[in-house]
């Protein structure tokens, strides 16, 4: 299975935070490239974290699983993956309204920051993979993933950077403008951007997308790269 994201960890650090401009727009598949990458690159363990997953009841495979399931599949050793979550919520809903649902309070952001210190410790590679957009909230004090990128910057040891997810679809241009000046605002190294789901047969509307944001205008000073696209689908099914 090639690889979509070949070549990317001459740049990234040992902590890669990937979240994206909505729900649904390919941050599993994009993570699971992520870890490939670093394979390749090699990165002999790694782990992939989920802060917040929701819609998940008992022992049901969440992203997580997804992401090692298809870093096995274009040949990392299970051996080589760490899995693990924050915290699991029943409702497919934001963390919040999920959490209220279950009748539980919310991690807080630093018990995050503590898992990924732990991890990172024994890892050469930490991915840790969003819910939702950059604005969604992690915890009960309205705290974001956003926040969440920022106060891991501020760990000497971590040196994190983030990578935001986008379609390639129609509206992408503003909401990926729009989750950059937020990420931005706050602070946040952004790594790049990378489009999930790519088509296997592009339009003119994908093309023009892809190529107006492989040369984005700087924001506050900084040029943000195009790091890839992900094709929709890669590994096995879409998600």
């Amino acid at each position: 299975m090639k690889n979509p994201l070949n070549g990317i960890f001459l740049s990234l650090p040992r902590t890669v935070v990937v979240t994206g401009t909505d729900t649904d727009v390919g941050k599993t598949y994009a993570t699971a490239a992520l870890a490939v990458a670093g394979w390749y690159a090699g990165r002999r363990r790694i782990a992939v974290y989920k802060p917040q997953q929701t819609g998940m009841r008992g022992d049901d495979p969440g992203d997580v699983h997804d992401v090692a399931r298809l870093a096995r599949a274009a040949g990392v050793p299970s051996e080589a993956l760490t899995i693990a979550e924050g915290q699991r919520l029943t409702e497919p809903m934001a963390p919040p309204p999920a959490a209220a649902i279950d009748g539980v309070e919310l991690l807080p952001i630093t018990a995050h920051v503590a898992k990924i210190l732990e991890l990172q410790e024994s890892h050469d590679l930490v991915l840790v993979e969003g819910s939702g957009g950059v604005l969604v909230e992690l915890d009960g004090d309205r705290r974001t993933i956003a926040d969440l990128a920022a106060a891991l910057q501020q760990e000497e040891a971590l040196g994190a950077q983030t990578v935001l997810v986008a379609r390639p679809d129609l509206g992408t241009l503003n909401h990926t403008l729009l989750s950059l000046e937020a990420l931005l605002h706050r602070g946040v190294n952004v790594a790049g951007v990378v489009l999930g789901s790519w088509p296997t047969e592009p339009d003119r509307l994908h093309t023009s997308n892809r190529e107006y944001l492989a040369d984005l205008p700087a924001l506050d000073g900084q040029r943000i790269p195009l790091l890839g696209a992900v094709p929709q689908g890669w590994g096995h099914g879409s998600r």
